[in-house]
């Protein structure tokens, strides 16, 4: 069964697209020396031990080798069978690059586009030293591609999105974190047919807003940003902050009234089973209320403590209730059409 997954394409720091583009490929690093080996890259296949043999032979060559990655590279081959869809995310020119496997993995004796791949490393300023570093043994090792195909990035959907914009290597890509039986395969490869179709047009369904929500909010600080905002339009006497970032305390978001004093207290999870909890807060004799937003899943544990639970069906209601004051409903045209 093909998966999709993403790669970064940037081996030891280099940003490599252009040469898997070239060699129509996709290259997993951390290539394996073997033990006792000469790093001879005109044999590959030779030096370098291939992640899939024997469990005999890879345990005594990972003996006593610190990197999980040599592991973390055997454990991923066999899922990625012919007809798989690699990602090559470059949100920095808002694109992303898709292309299906069309063969097994392999190990390439001297690769062609070897001395290329060196010369870019040098125009960035990058180490070339091979024979130390192995530099072209990462770009030996991995799948053929069809071809690459150059897509916006607004055109993947914001829960895939959050996955590309990590910093891991590589890894499969989750399915629809509402929905199970939309996998990120089935919505790649309709990018790749052709035959996606973005909805603009505009809506006031609860299903629908919350779709478009999901598929929009790809981080934690715009997912703050909302709940602030709308506790903002809940409360309009009030005055609501965005608080998160480093040295937070924990806190996302604070309310304050008229005179300046704290009235609420909000901390935001993007994701998390197990709503937070703030304990019993009180100021200068005020009673203060407390929120924790969670945005997925649908409907974690809600706290025990008092702490009011912000989960995606209050977030969908609020924007609803409050479309025409909410930017983000203009974007994800939620409401009805304002010309």
């Amino acid at each position: 069964m093909p998966i999709a997954f993403y790669c970064r394409a940037r081996p030891q720091g280099c940003d490599a697209f252009e040469i898997f583009d070239r060699a129509r490929r996709v290259f997993i690093g951390y290539p394996l020396l073997g033990k006792g080996q000469m790093y001879d890259v005109r044999a590959l296949r030779t030096c370098l031990v291939d992640p899939r043999c024997a469990d005999e032979e890879w345990y005594e060559q990972v003996e006593g080798r610190s990197n999980r990655n040599f592991t973390r590279n055997r454990n991923f081959i066999p899922g990625v069978t012919k007809g798989s869809i690699v990602v090559i995310p470059r949100p920095s020119s808002g694109s992303a690059h898709l292309g299906r496997i069309t063969g097994g993995f392999e190990i390439v004796n001297a690769p062609p586009w070897g001395q290329a791949y060196l010369n870019l490393r040098k125009e960035v300023g990058l180490d070339t030293d091979d024979d130390s570093n192995q530099h072209v043994a990462d770009v030996a090792q991995g799948w053929p591609v069809d071809e690459f195909t150059t897509v916006d990035l607004p055109r993947i959907p914001g829960w895939l999105r959050r996955s590309l914009l990590g910093r891991s290597t590589y890894n499969e890509l989750p399915s629809h974190p509402c929905d199970g039986e939309i996998t990120a395969y089935s919505v790649l490869d309709e990018i790749l047919r052709g035959s996606d179709v973005v909805d603009m047009t505009w809506s006031f369904e609860t299903e629908v807003v919350k779709q478009r929500l999901v598929d929009t909010l790809n981080n934690p600080s715009a997912f703050e940003n909302l709940v602030v905002a709308l506790l903002q339009l809940e409360h309009p006497s009030e005055a609501w902050h965005h608080t998160g970032g480093p040295g937070d305390g924990g806190i996302d978001g604070l309310g304050s009234n008229e005179a300046g004093e704290v009235v609420g207290l909000m901390q935001a999870k993007y994701y998390a089973n197990n709503a937070p909890e703030l304990g019993n807060l009180a100021m200068g004799g005020r009673t203060l209320r407390r929120y924790a937003a969670v945005f997925l899943p649908t409907h974690p544990r809600a706290p025990t403590d008092g702490t009011r639970l912000l989960n995606l069906d209050w977030i969908v209601g609020a924007v609803r209730r409050h479309w025409r004051r909410l930017p983000l409903a203009q974007t994800l045209r939620i409401g009805e059409r304002r010309d």
